[in-house]
């Protein structure tokens, strides 16, 4: 028979913009208070001396380091007296005289005549945009590295919103400009963008695809009208597939989308029980799924390792391509166009180990080959896949002299 009163309720109103500018200042106000009670406590004098003691101990270069796609490097740096930083790029193929790496903005390519440094996106513009705030979420450069895709926190909307920025001009495209973006990927080289949006409880729940330069509408490629049902997107690192997660309380499903024709049909790779890890890969023909799924019902403890043909993918067509052995355990993978990179736990002891691609067809291996040589794997990669072949044919063999026994 008691009432209570929650006199905060309008905080949670947060399609409200009267409440949410109440909300601004009332934090305001928070800040203030926090702000007077630690100088009446001397945290002011601390804070000064921290703040000293960090400054020394920071770089003063206000840049990342570059990191190489394609034939580009890609970087932010911050410039002198800015909030915000600037993402940057740089052509990998010059010679070192062009370069000043003391400060990334210098330099001047004589030869094309031009300054090394293209600027991409100015977060300082972007906050002037955006009512003095910068928040970015996601950011895709296109695999033909022309457009660069990404999405701005709107204060106002509360929401993100998705924006594609021509490199070469520097000015942003038409379309898409959707709001409550929550997942973006790039499809048909670099001509096409498909994404996801939220609605207003931020339940991922619809697929669209914009092709860039059209006048046309973006196309709804799924909508799922299940409260209970989330969708999520990712691109394969060579940016040939698209995988469709989605997931539910009761189910997780994973449906494949060819990027070089994205409103083609969705197929069916991967089907399991809900609240599941699920990452697909592909590999020069081959699916490769990393998931901690039950296996035929039985719930496991660790991730595993599945392949598949890309040509028949399906639920029932992955097969294991690890042997497990007692005591090691998966913990991660990556791939690149050359390698399969392992993360293996044993005991408290992690190790890192590469593997040559493509793995050889119709064999399963253990996990031990890998983890014994990772070092030599490292260090003498020549004499580590000869090595590796003969491992291979004595595991083959050692399988076929069992199974004959067995027989």
């Amino acid at each position: 028979g008691e009432t209570w009163h929650d006199s905060y309720a309008w905080m949670g109103s947060l399609s409200d913009a009267a409440a949410m500018r109440h909300m601004d200042v009332h934090m305001e106000a928070e800040e203030k208070y926090a702000e007077a009670c630690l100088a009446a406590a001397g945290a002011d004098r601390l804070a000064r001396k921290l703040q000293l003691e960090m400054a020394s101990r920071l770089a003063s270069d206000a840049c990342t380091p570059p990191a190489r796609w394609g034939p580009w490097l890609y970087y932010r740096r911050a410039d002198e007296g800015k909030q915000y930083p600037v993402l940057c790029r740089r052509s990998a193929a010059l010679h070192g005289e062009f370069v000043s790496y003391s400060d990334p903005s210098a330099g001047f390519d004589f030869t094309a005549g031009k300054r090394i440094e293209q600027k991409l996106v100015d977060y300082n513009k972007e906050a002037e945009r955006f009512g003095g705030y910068s928040y970015e979420e996601l950011s895709e450069v296109s695999p033909d590295h022309r457009f660069i895709a990404y999405t701005m926190y709107d204060k106002d909307k509360d929401s993100f919103t998705l924006m594609i920025r021509d490199l070469v001009t520097g000015t942003l495209c038409d379309k898409p400009r959707a709001d409550r973006v929550s997942n973006i990927s790039w499809a048909m080289d670099g001509k096409a963008l498909v994404y996801i949006v939220t609605n207003e409880d931020r339940r991922p729940y619809r697929l669209f695809c914009s092709i860039i330069g059209s006048n046309k509408d973006d196309i709804l490629m799924l909508e799922e009208p299940d409260e209970n049902i989330y969708l999520n997107i990712r691109h394969t690192k060579d940016f040939r597939f698209i995988t469709l997660n989605v997931f539910s309380d009761t189910h997780s499903k994973v449906y494949l989308i060819r990027a070089s024709d994205p409103l083609s049909r969705m197929t069916l790779v991967w089907e399991g029980e809900s609240q599941v890890h699920c990452i697909v890969e592909h590999h020069h023909g081959h699916l490769y799924l990393f998931t901690d799924a039950a296996r035929e019902g039985v719930c496991v403890n660790s991730h595993y390792l599945m392949q598949c043909d890309v040509e028949s993918p399906g639920p029932k067509s992955w097969k294991n391509v690890f042997l497990e052995e007692p005591g090691i355990i998966l913990e991660d993978v990556d791939f690149c166009n050359t390698h399969m990179v392992l993360i293996l736990r044993q005991g408290r002891k992690l190790r890192l180990c590469s593997v040559n691609l493509p793995l050889p067809e119709n064999i399963q291996v253990y996990l031990l080959i890998y983890q014994i040589f990772t070092h030599l794997t490292c260090l003498f990669p020549i004499m580590c896949v000869r090595f590796y072949l003969a491992q291979i044919m004595t595991t083959i063999l050692q399988q076929c002299v069992s199974q004959y026994h067995h027989l």
